[in-house]
C-alpha cells in the first residue's frame, strides 16, 4: 500500500518538476551563453511521504478503515449465516463457524494494530519531549544528522519490530553516529532518554496486551453468543434488516471513511508537490526523479523536501 502510494506521489512530483525544469530552461535561453547542462536530482519518496506531518493522521485513518472492513466482513458472515440456518440448519454450521472464526481473527488483528499505533504515537510524543529537555543540557549535532538519528531511534523504540529490522536499524544508527563523530554528551543523552522511556514503554506494552486480551474476550463472547443463538428457535434468526438496507448502511459508513482518507491523501500530495517544486526552483534543478538508477550525477534532495514539510 505504501509503495503504491509512494509511486503515485512520485509520478506527480516528477511531472511538476519537469514543468519547473522547462520553465527554468526557457528563461536560461535568453542568456547569450551556451545553455548549461541540465541539473538532475532524486528523492526517496517513501521517506518523504512518511516524514510528512500529516502522514500519521492518514495512517491512523487507514487502520480505522481496515478495522471497519474486518468488522463488516464478520457481520456479513454473521448475516449470511443466519439466513443460511433458516434453510440448511446444522449441516453447514461447522463450515460457517470456521469462516466466522477467521473473520474474527482478522478483526482482532486490525483493532490491535489500531491501538498499537495510538500507543506508539504517545511514546513518540514522550520521547520528543524528553529530547527537547535534554537539548537544553547537552549540545546537539546538525539538524540533518539529528533528524536521521532521531528517526532511527524512534524506529528502534516501536512496540513491534522483527529481529532483522532491529539489527539493521541498530547498525545504521551506529554507523551514522560514528560518521558524524557524536560526542559523549550525545551518547549520554541517548542513554538517559532510553532509561527514562523504559517505564513508558513497559506501560504501553502492558496496556496493549490488556487491550488485546479484552478484544479477544469480547470476540469470543460474540462467537459464543452466535453458537447459543444457533441453538434457539429459527424464528429468532428472522429478526434482521433486509439485505438491501443492511448493505446500504455499511456502504455509507465505508464510503465516508474512504472519502476522509482521500481528502488527507490529497492534502499530503498537494503539499509535497508544492515543496518539491520550491526545492527545484531554489536549487536550479531541472528534473527530480523518484528513483536513482546510479547513472550520471544526481543530487539527493530528500532531506531538503522534508525540511520544507516541517
Amino acid at each position: 500500500m505504501k509503495r503504491i502510494y509512494a509511486a503515485a506521489i512520485g509520478a506527480v512530483i516528477i511531472a511538476v518538476c519537469i514543468g519547473m525544469g522547462l520553465w527554468i530552461m526557457h528563461n536560461r535561453g535568453h542568456k547569450p551563453a551556451a545553455p548549461a547542462a541540465p541539473v538532475y536530482a532524486y528523492a526517496d519518496l517513501e521517506h518523504v511521504i512518511m516524514s510528512h506531518p500529516r502522514y500519521s493522521t492518514y495512517h491512523h485513518l487507514e487502520l480505522e478503515y481496515n478495522a471497519m472492513i474486518a468488522q463488516y466482513q464478520f457481520e456479513q458472515w454473521n448475516y449470511s449465516r443466519q439466513a443460511e440456518v433458516e434453510g440448511k440448519a446444522a449441516k453447514n454450521f461447522a463450515v460457517s463457524d470456521a469462516i466466522g472464526t477467521d473473520a474474527m481473527n482478522q478483526e482482532l488483528k486490525a483493532k490491535v494494530a489500531l491501538k498499537e499505533n495510538e500507543l506508539n504515537n504517545g511514546l513518540q510524543q514522550q520521547y520528543e519531549q524528553l529530547l527537547q529537555e535534554k537539548k537544553k543540557t547537552y549540545p546537539v549535532i546538525s539538524s540533518e544528522d539529528n533528524l536521521k538519528i532521531v528517526n532511527l531511534q524512534l524506529k528502534l523504540r516501536t512496540l513491534v519490530l522483527s529481529d532483522e529490522e532491529r539489527k539493521a536499524a541498530q547498525e545504521q544508527l551506529q554507523t551514522l553516529m560514528r560518521s558524524v563523530g557524536t560526542a559523549s554528551g550525545t551518547e549520554q543523552t541517548t542513554a538517559e532518554i532510553a532509561v527514562a522511556m523504559a517505564p513508558y514503554r513497559e506501560k504501553a506494552k502492558k496496556e496493549l496486551a490488556a487491550y488485546a486480551q479484552q478484544v479477544k474476550t469480547d470476540l469470543e463472547g460474540r462467537r459464543q453468543d452466535s453458537h447459543t443463538a444457533f441453538q434457539q428457535q429459527l424464528s429468532g434468526l428472522q429478526n434482521r434488516p433486509a439485505p438491501e438496507v443492511w448493505n446500504k448502511e455499511w456502504k455509507q459508513k465505508l464510503d465516508a471513511k474512504e472519502n476522509e482518507m482521500k481528502q488527507v491523501k490529497e492534502e499530503i500530495i498537494s503539499d509535497i508537490r508544492e515543496k518539491a517544486a520550491a526545492v527545484a526552483q531554489e536549487q536550479g534543478i531541472d528534473m527530480i526523479f523518484g528513483e536513482y538508477a546510479g547513472v550520471g550525477t544526481a543530487v539527493d534532495v530528500t532531506d531538503d523536501i522534508i525540511a520544507k514539510l516541517a
